[in-house]
């Protein structure tokens, strides 16, 4: 088990770009910040999307396309350190307008509207991702 103590930083809230990739927007903002290490939480719509599960036999994701306009009816996730960059993981729940709802790992989603919050998380040596050979993810680590 790795564990990590941090003080809370910051609290960012934010209005993203129509348009834009929601991962990317992510991203801009950990960047522009100077967030290494963070934890985040959305909600909004989006134009569509890509959600992944991950196979944890093959080791692959399998991906989950939505061309539809769809509700970001949850989103949470953290920021960390992958190869010197912010790397944002995030998971979202997201809904049609029929109810249905599909559930994974957020590869892309174009913005209709989002708002986000992010928590600067401070005080201790940033989470930094690296390979782990046990399920050939990119997890915490002690580089």
């Amino acid at each position: 088990m790795l564990i990590r103590n941090f003080r809370q930083g910051r609290i960012i809230f934010a209005r993203l770009d129509h348009g834009e990739d929601i991962i990317r927007q992510f991203t801009i903002l950990a960047e522009e910040n100077g967030i290494e290490t963070g934890a985040l939480c959305a909600v909004g719509a989006l134009s569509r999307a890509i959600l992944a599960c991950y196979d944890q036999k093959s080791h692959e994701y399998g991906k989950i396309t939505l061309n539809e306009p769809v509700e970001l009816a949850s989103c949470s996730g953290n920021i960390s350190l992958k190869d010197g960059r912010p790397f944002v993981h995030a998971h979202a729940v997201l809904s049609d307008r029929m109810g249905r709802t599909w559930g994974g790992h957020l590869i892309s989603g174009n913005i209709f509207a989002a708002e986000v919050y992010l928590q600067e998380l401070s005080g201790g040596l940033p989470l930094k991702r690296v390979p782990d050979s046990v399920t050939g993810l990119y997890l915490w680590g002690n580089e």
